[in-house]
């Protein structure tokens, strides 16, 4: 696809819909010669510390916008000498990259964006918000369509983390697909060495009416099942769907850019909600919450976020954890501190959270995080933090925010219902 010759929004998109209508066809015929349209959500805040200009932040990656209009630009990369995609700002706070590169291209690519701007990160889809999600495809699919979802989680802190250091630093580095993160370690680790520790990885695809009933029984006999890591929208037009991943990532599959900008859209503007509804949150019940110290008794101002284990850490799980997340830069929680050791499994972390460059204080002990945010904090943090928890540590944790459950503050309010609606006639 020649980015190059585009001059409108009307040409960019139809050169899109126009690929997407040939690549499913390539599909049909189980041709896969080509890659999909995929698109990467993106989330950002207004800061009055940090550059929010979408032109500022591309060009101190390495890259400059052209100008279509004033939402969408064709994104050039000066290192590659080519364009690599579109950058849509969809809605406020979210801009979006489209792009018909192959993932091993682009998966790090964008990691590499994120990584190089404070102002940006990955919007973040916790196994908690695919399960809203997909009460809504429930809700709002005819039954005989099919739907597919992928579940993982590897509690990685099981491991002796010094017999293993080439597997965090591999996982630290690459971004993985939701499908392949852990059967990508077979030729990475020598044949005599098989990690114990808890791993689940496993697609579902049937009949909605199928997997509505095969929910409720999973859930409640395998708590791994609560990390869902992605979700097939089906298409509003005829087969395939969008593969949405925890990580932003949504693949098209569909036969229709039209249909699958839609439900970017659809996903974005319940996302905005959360975030706000996140923010507001915390922001508006800020409290005085003291603290003991190793020194010295501390307060703190600010909303509490309560993260509750299903079970008990072990005190190995406990200190590889507090290890890879706070003595490893790069780490995939994106938090920098220095930890206070307090008890055998209790530490006290003054941190900072790299989007946004915030502060935040976290208390972890074996059956709990609590994480202290102060006014501004940005609400994505929240969420990156409880995806990464469901899919490294604990699928089945309980979460609070304030005196609010997590899973109240992502419901669908039904405005954005009707949103839903409407993209379907």
């Amino acid at each position: 696809m020649d980015l190059s010759l585009i001059k409108t929004r009307d040409e960019a998109f139809d050169l899109l819909d126009g690929y997407a209508e040939e690549r499913k066809a390539d599909l049909s015929q189980r041709h896969t010669r080509r890659p999909l349209v995929k698109s990467y959500l993106l989330e950002t805040a207004p800061h009055e510390h940090v550059e929010t200009d979408v032109n500022v932040i591309f060009g101190k990656a390495g890259c400059s916008l052209k100008p279509l209009d004033e939402a969408l630009f064709r994104i050039f990369d000066e290192n590659k000498g080519e364009y690599v995609g579109l950058l849509e700002k969809l809605i406020n706070r979210h801009p979006v990259i489209y792009t018909t590169n192959n993932s091993d291209v682009m998966d790090p690519w964008i990691k590499k964006l994120v990584a190089s701007s404070p102002a940006l990160d990955h919007l973040w889809l916790s196994g908690r918000a695919f399960e809203e999600l997909l009460e809504i495809v429930f809700r709002r699919t005819p039954e005989h369509r099919y739907i597919k979802l992928a579940f993982q989680h590897e509690n990685f802190y099981e491991s002796n983390m010094e017999s293993t250091p080439n597997l965090m630093e591999y996982q630290e580095e690459e971004e993985e697909d939701a499908l392949s993160i852990v059967n990508s370690f077979t030729n990475e680790l020598d044949d005599d060495y098989v990690p114990e520790r808890r791993k689940t990885t496993f697609t579902l695809t049937d009949r909605l009416s199928v997997i509505k009933k095969l929910m409720p029984e999973m859930r409640n006999y395998y708590t791994p099942v609560h990390s869902i890591t992605l979700l097939r929208f089906p298409s509003l037009t005829r087969s395939g769907g969008h593969d949405f991943y925890y990580n932003g990532k949504v693949t098209n599959r569909s036969n229709s850019f039209t249909d699958h900008r839609q439900h970017l859209e659809f996903v974005l503007k319940i996302y905005k909600r959360a975030i706000e509804a996140t923010e507001q949150m915390a922001w508006q019940h800020t409290e005085k919450t003291t603290i003991a110290t190793a020194s010295q008794v501390q307060p703190l101002i600010g909303a509490p976020v309560l993260i509750k284990f299903s079970e008990p850490l072990s005190q190995s799980v406990f200190d590889n954890f507090i290890t890879n997340t706070f003595h490893r830069n790069p780490n995939r929680f994106r938090l920098w501190g220095n930890p206070i050791q307090l008890g055998p499994r209790k530490v006290h972390v003054y941190g900072i959270d790299r989007h946004l460059w915030q502060q935040i204080f976290l208390e972890i002990t074996e059956r709990q995080i609590v994480a202290i945010l102060p006014r501004g904090t940005c609400g994505n943090t929240v969420h990156r933090l409880v995806t990464n928890v469901q899919q490294f540590l604990d699928p089945g944790v309980q979460v609070w925010v304030g005196d609010k459950e997590y899973s109240d503050l992502i419901k669908v309010e039904p405005d954005i219902r009707s949103i839903y609606d409407d993209h379907k006639t």
